[in-house]
């Protein structure tokens, strides 16, 4: 499928160890996709190269209705779904990363959390729970403080670690106040308890 004008999507960087790692722009002259139709689901998808997710062409009842699909038909719907900006549909194809928001609320507090010496692991629900602060951002996460001190506490609980509510909320309410400083490109101190103060 020729797309009328070449696009760039830059996948979202994330962490490897230490290190932040940006993955090389991808460049869209053409879209090639790969449709899948997976009955038991009821879903025909689109999949690109080098992107991890896919995108949903038909699924339930559209799915029921339009019985035996045709390529044509699946070319039309792709080209409906990329819509005017095919470059923000393809990268939202990516995962999201706590990278990508650097100074959103969920990073900052886990910056917080790894200062004290506890790390995410792969099985832990942190990461997940970070990106979805960042990207409710600073005013959802101040309405809702103790949901967050829950999610802690779930965490702390699960690893034998000791945990107090009101350390976590000060944890949480230090992280909205420094976040929403360095989104606002005012001077952060350099020790999170001097945030008390302002």
């Amino acid at each position: 499928m020729n797309v009328s004008t070449p696009f760039t999507v830059v996948p979202p960087p994330y962490s490897n160890g230490n290190d932040v790692v940006q993955p090389p722009a991808i460049t869209f002259d053409s879209i090639q996709p790969i449709l899948t139709d997976n009955p038991l689901a009821k879903r025909v998808e689109a999949r690109f190269d080098r992107v991890p997710l896919s995108l949903t062409l038909f699924e339930g009842e559209e799915y029921e209705s339009i019985g035996d699909w045709t390529q044509a038909q699946a070319e039309a719907r792709l080209a409906e779904r990329l819509g005017d900006d095919p470059a923000k549909v393809i990268r939202s194809l990516f995962p999201k990363t706590m990278e990508e928001d650097p100074n959103g609320p969920g990073t900052v507090l886990s910056k917080m959390i790894k200062s004290l010496g506890i790390v995410m692991s792969d099985s832990c629900s942190c990461r997940r729970h970070a990106i979805e602060m960042n990207s409710k951002g600073n005013d959802w996460c101040s309405e809702n403080v103790d949901t967050i001190v829950g999610w802690l506490r779930e965490e702390a609980n699960r690893r034998g670690l000791p945990f107090v509510d009101v350390i976590g909320k000060l944890m949480v309410n230090r992280a909205i106040k420094k976040s929403r400083k360095l989104l606002a490109n005012e001077p952060v101190p350099e020790n999170d308890e001097d945030l008390d103060n302002g």
